[in-house]
């Protein structure tokens, strides 16, 4: 007996029986603790219908946080949507005005001339030299020198010494007229600079 008892099939046998029984015994007691006129249905419905009445106010509470929350969030990537466009639209007026800027500074190194501070003694002493010679003369030798080479020479004269060269200039011919005008223009433009430039 000892062994049928202790067998596998016999526990489990007994454990279906404990567990039909507990089933049945819940069931009956169920229906004996129903009010008389309820039916099964009924009590579905109420209790259905119960749970969906019951309110936890710290959930309402979340629930509302939880909308503020969203609302503040679209609020906020629509700001954030505003300032990317408005800085797309700076972003590219700097960039003109960048290239506005670098044009004009290009322009400028074309028209500027630079004298190095290194020059100023030799370019003196040239200036000497070119207005003790006659503007003719002075003209032949600086016709065949680079625009620039002329413009600090001239730079460094008095009116009185540089007139009578440019007026020489335009003499030569139409070419020669319209450098000395070209000259006199750039001649406004010219500086000192202690930079090496």
């Amino acid at each position: 007996m000892k062994r049928v008892v202790t067998a596998g099939w016999f526990v489990a046998l007994m454990g279906a029986l404990v567990y039909l029984g507990t089933t049945f015994v819940c069931f009956s007691m169920a229906n004996w603790s129903r009010p008389d006129g309820v039916k099964e249905a009924d009590d579905e419905t109420m209790t259905l219908s119960e749970s969906w009445r019951f309110t936890n106010p710290e959930l309402d509470d979340m629930l509302v946080e939880l909308k503020h929350e969203r609302e503040a969030l679209a609020t906020r990537e629509q700001q954030l949507k505003e300032l990317e466009a408005r800085l797309a639209n700076e972003r590219q007026e700097i960039g003109t005005v960048t290239q506005a800027v670098n044009r004009l500074q290009r322009e400028l190194d074309a028209t500027l001339v630079r004298v190095k501070r290194e020059e100023i003694p030799n370019l003196k002493k040239l200036t000497k030299v070119y207005a003790a010679m006659t503007p003719e003369g002075s003209v032949n030798i600086l016709k065949e020198q680079t625009d620039e080479e002329v413009i600090k020479v001239l730079f460094y004269m008095k009116a009185t010494e540089s007139g009578p060269i440019l007026e020489a200039f335009s003499r030569l011919g139409k070419t020669d007229a319209a450098r000395a005008a070209l000259l006199t223009e750039r001649l406004r433009h010219t500086v000192e600079s202690s930079a090496g430039k």
